[in-house]
């Protein structure tokens, strides 16, 4: 099973300006029936989809978290599933970086960690 990340934006994201960003950032446009776009680089993968349904999903808790590190509320949530293969985390952080670069956004992962804005585009310099 992949790993799910969340990415978290306070910017209303419609899905064709959505697919539009895919599409300039060089993703695989609609691999199935599930997802928007998937990154492959040698044997590592991230699937993508816009599911802002997935915000009701989040306790209160988590919510006012999001919106803290986020400085507004949340409306756009952009799964990242990223297979477990070694350096698929890294193609996940490439596209986070650039998503950021377009829209402010919090990245949220599996251990409950969320990243604010600064967070993320430190992370972009020092990792990439």
């Amino acid at each position: 099973m992949p790993e799910p990340i969340s990415l978290i934006s306070s910017a209303e994201i419609k899905p064709g300006e959505f697919l539009s960003f895919l599409q300039y950032s060089g993703v695989l446009l609609h691999p199935d029936n599930v997802y928007d776009g998937r990154i492959s680089r040698d044997n590592t993968h991230v699937w993508i989809v816009l599911d802002n349904t997935e915000l009701k999903n989040f306790n209160p808790d988590e919510i006012e978290l999001i919106t803290q590190k986020l400085t507004a509320k949340p409306q756009t949530h952009i799964l990242l599933d990223v297979s477990k293969t070694s350096g698929s985390e890294q193609l996940a952080l490439e596209f986070a970086c650039q998503f950021a670069k377009k829209w402010s956004c919090v990245v949220y992962d599996t251990s409950q960690r969320v990243y604010s804005p600064e967070e993320l585009l430190g992370l972009c310099q020092t990792e990439l």
